[in-house]
């Protein structure tokens, strides 16, 4: 596990400086850490914070990172989570949090899933509803991360879990004419580890989709 600082003499590069503007960039910045030139696939996980002018980065991966560009303060750890059935441990996590329905043709299409409750709550209202969207992050938050618990080694009480933070984000390719949209949100709270090795690929792979792009690494700690 590591954490990852660019330096301030970094941002003083307008081509650093202009990459904190676009997810696809910033994804290309931290993938500098840990290629070596050729078309090796992912193996890490990534999540960005803010730290006054200076982004940084936690991130889980299979190798150290290497910083031949210079621009990177880091902090490497060796990661060897001690893991137990009935664990308690409190958590953060980004996260892209979709459904996937099939249509009439049973086409099978992904769709965010607080954006899919709030078309299922005005159709069913013939569009004439007041929606309480902190209440329909929290909810469609808590529901998606319980279904993710079961198949990942662990549980959660949706009561102890606080889901806020809806973003949308949009990555747009150097040479592309089209944009990629996703939608994130952020949850915290206390789970329960149910299977280990499970929990423990989880923490390694990361949950859910968007991994790429700095979604699906959980920050767990034990709780005091």
């Amino acid at each position: 596990m590591s954490r990852a600082k660019l330096l301030p003499e970094a941002m003083s590069s307008k081509v650093i400086r202009g990459n904190m503007g676009n997810e696809h960039n910033i994804h290309r910045l931290v993938w500098s850490l840990f290629s070596d030139g050729t078309d090796a696939k992912r193996n890490f996980i990534y999540r960005q914070e803010s730290s006054g002018s200076l982004p940084s980065f936690y991130l889980v991966s299979e190798n150290e990172p290497i910083d031949e560009l210079d621009v990177w303060d880091l902090d490497v750890k060796h990661y060897d989570p001690m893991l137990k059935s009935g664990q308690k441990l409190a958590f953060s996590l980004r996260a892209n949090p979709i459904v996937s329905k099939r249509d009439e043709n049973d086409k099978q299409h992904r769709h965010d899933v607080v954006m899919d409750e709030k078309f299922r709550l005005k159709m069913e209202n013939g569009g004439n509803v007041k929606l309480n969207m902190p209440d329909i992050v929290q909810r469609k938050g808590s529901e998606w991360l319980l279904r993710k618990g079961d198949m990942n080694g662990f549980s959660i009480d949706g009561e102890q879990v606080r889901v806020d933070a809806y973003q949308n984000h949009k990555l747009f390719k150097p040479k592309g004419k089209h944009h990629v949209s996703f939608n994130t949100v952020d949850i915290m709270g206390t789970l329960t580890v149910t299977d280990p090795d499970m929990f423990r690929d989880a923490l390694f792979e990361g949950i859910g989709p968007s991994k790429g792009f700095g979604c699906g690494l959980l920050l767990v700690r034990p709780l005091r």
